[in-house]
């Protein structure tokens, strides 16, 4: 199932299931139904209309939202809701949004391999002991569609081609077999890096910051875990259409589950925050020594979840006087291989 964020004209978000060139929305189908069927005494099934509530309703949401894209299929445009909207809508006539717009938090990982040696130095133990994160700026993420944003310090921005999952309950302490439980399903992550600002603001051992805390695209839809095998996704990152890079979530350090058990690890999880795996090897530009401009359209494809198509964004011009006068930019990011330190970054 391919659950998305989406708004319509009243442009009030709502879950919706992605089915083949529709939006279904399961809520309105559910009330449409009973309004046809019993005009409106029977009894309707709740369903959240939001996604980290409808993570929480587990089996029966998801049993309820299978019923609701059976009825579209069988009453399609007929299904009106008692309000007046529909409950079944063209893909092209409302706009997606991040999955959920506004996670509770966000963890980036990493977890690959290629990727964590893409400095061409060894990579250190720690990279085998355990997962390693940094932590995201949650009112910064993005949607299908809307511009990367590209601030006014950098002259390097980079794109992240990365899958990961959102949580459908919490706890606290949680093995490997319980975290398994507790995965909701999978999305595209591109963790977008001003490069130049972040290595050399993380030259000092601390960060990233400014490097990272300003632009996060997610989506287009969570893919239900019952749809995925997390070890055989396939990934490709396109640039106005040529393809950059491709890569696969099968060579990682660490599964899901041990992930976000270690997350876990006497400090409470909570429904709906997304932890993300990293980049895959090969899958940003710093990597490939490719650079993208303002203009281009960078498009992240994982197989199951879809395509996140996102514009470049003009770079900022900061107003004068912000910031401090000490900064004055940062040295290019070099070539793969050429670093004069490791960064060990998702």
């Amino acid at each position: 199932m391919r659950l998305v964020t989406y708004a319509d004209l009243s442009e009030q978000p709502r879950l919706g299931i992605q089915h083949g060139e529709a939006v279904v929305d399961p809520d309105r189908v559910l009330r449409a139904a009973s309004e046809m069927q019993h005009r409106g005494r029977g009894d309707v099934p709740q369903l959240p209309t939001e996604m980290v509530s409808f993570f929480q309703s587990g089996r029966r949401g998801k049993d309820l939202a299978a019923r609701a894209v059976q009825l579209a299929d069988q009453l399609g445009p007929e299904l009106i809701a008692p309000d007046g909207a529909p409950a079944v809508l063209p893909r092209d006539t409302v706009r997606l949004l991040a999955p959920v717009p506004r996670p509770r938090r966000i963890r980036d990982y990493l977890t690959y391999s290629d990727h964590a040696a893409g400095s061409g130095l060894p990579v250190p133990p720690a990279f085998t002991s355990m997962p390693i994160c940094y932590k995201c700026n949650t009112e910064t993420v993005i949607g299908p569609g809307e511009p990367l944003l590209w601030p006014s310090y950098t002259g390097q921005l980079d794109f992240e081609l990365e899958l990961g999952f959102f949580t459908s309950g919490g706890g606290v302490n949680l093995t490997p077999d319980q975290a398994a439980g507790l995965i909701a399903g999978v999305t595209i992550f591109n963790d977008v890096s001003a490069r130049d600002i972040q290595l050399f603001e993380m030259s000092l051992g601390i960060g990233p910051s400014k490097g990272k805390d300003f632009c996060t695209a997610m989506g287009p839809c969570v893919l239900t875990m019952d749809e995925v095998d997390e070890w055989a996704v396939e990934m490709t990152a396109r640039v106005n259409g040529e393809t950059w890079a491709t890569g696969t979530t099968r060579n990682r350090q660490f599964s899901f589950a041990e992930v976000l058990a270690w997350a876990s690890l006497d400090e409470p999880v909570h429904p709906g925050e997304f932890l993300a795996l990293g980049t895959v090897g090969g899958g940003c530009g710093l990597e490939l020594d490719r650079w993208i401009q303002p203009g281009d359209v960078v498009e992240l494809e994982a197989s199951g979840v879809g395509v996140l198509s996102n514009p470049v964004g003009a770079r900022q011009i900061a107003p004068r006087g912000a910031g401090v006068p000490s900064y004055t930019g940062a040295p290019p990011a070099p070539s793969t291989g050429a670093s004069p330190a490791p960064s060990f970054d998702s």
